[in-house]
C-alpha cells in the first residue's frame, strides 16, 4: 500500500505518523487498499481545530471514468472507486478515529452490497439455468 501523509499547519510527529499507520492497517485488514492519501490539518481559528481527510484507493471498477475509451478500460481494472472521509475533532486523535470509523462503515456497506448483489445473481442464474438446460418439449 502506497501511503502519502501531509501535514497542514502542523509539525510532523512520529506518534501521529504511527497512529495513522495503525488506522490504515486496520482498514487494510478489512479490504485491500492500493493507496492512501492522508491530510492532517490544524486550523487555529476553527472549532473543532483539527481536521483529518483520508482518501483510499481500492481495487474494483470505477463508476465514472475520466479518460478516452481505451485508457478508461485499463484504469477500471487497476483502481476502483475511492473511499473518502473527512472528520473534525478537538484533538488530532479524535478526528483520525472519526475518519477511520467512517471509512470502516463505507467498507462494510460496500461488502454488504456485494453480498446482496451476489446472492441475487446466484438466484437469477439458478432460475434461468432451469429453463436453458431442459430440452425442448420435455418437462422436468
Amino acid at each position: 500500500m502506497k501511503t502519502t501523509l501531509r501535514y497542514l499547519s502542523l509539525n510532523a510527529q512520529a506518534t501521529w505518523h504511527r497512529q495513522v499507520e495503525e488506522q490504515l492497517n486496520h482498514l487494510h485488514n478489512l479490504t485491500e487498499v492500493t493507496s492512501a492519501d492522508v491530510i492532517l490539518e490544524h486550523q487555529r481559528e476553527a472549532k473543532p481545530a483539527f481536521r483529518v481527510q483520508i482518501r483510499l484507493e481500492v481495487p474494483g471498477p470505477r463508476p465514472h471514468g475520466e479518460a478516452t475509451r481505451h485508457t478508461r478500460r485499463v484504469e477500471l481494472l487497476v483502481h476502483g472507486p475511492a473511499l473518502r472521509a473527512e472528520a473534525r475533532g478537538n484533538t488530532l486523535e479524535a478526528a483520525l478515529l472519526k475518519a477511520t470509523q467512517d471509512l470502516e462503515h463505507q467498507v462494510k456497506a460496500r461488502q454488504l452490497r456485494r453480498l446482496e448483489r451476489g446472492k441475487s445473481q446466484l438466484q437469477l442464474s439458478a432460475i434461468s439455468g432451469r429453463w436453458t438446460h431442459a430440452p425442448a418439449g420435455q418437462r422436468a
